[in-house]
């Protein structure tokens, strides 16, 4: 017997593409209004102001324990190769 995916709101996954959309809600949520309006703000080029040290923090910060994505390559590969 499987479970039925449900929404944060308890809305049950029915058909087969609905809970592929609830893993994306969850997965790629959407920015935050102030976030996106910064954005369109200064031209959607917030990523230039990426650092380093903001990746190196991002990556850090997740745990070695998720599976690999589609690269195969897991955070535990990835901080291995940092510096």
């Amino acid at each position: 017997m499987t479970k039925s995916l449900r929404s944060r709101n308890g809305v049950v996954a029915e058909s087969w593409e609905e809970p592929a959309a609830l893993i994306k809600e969850e997965a790629f949520p959407k920015p935050l209004k102030r976030v996106e309006r910064k954005a369109q703000e200064e031209g959607g080029e917030m990523w230039k102001k990426i650092t380093d040290e903001d990746i190196q923090e991002a990556l850090f910060c997740q745990s070695v324990q998720k599976p690999p994505g589609p690269d195969r390559l897991g955070f535990k590969a990835i901080r291995l190769l940092w510096d």
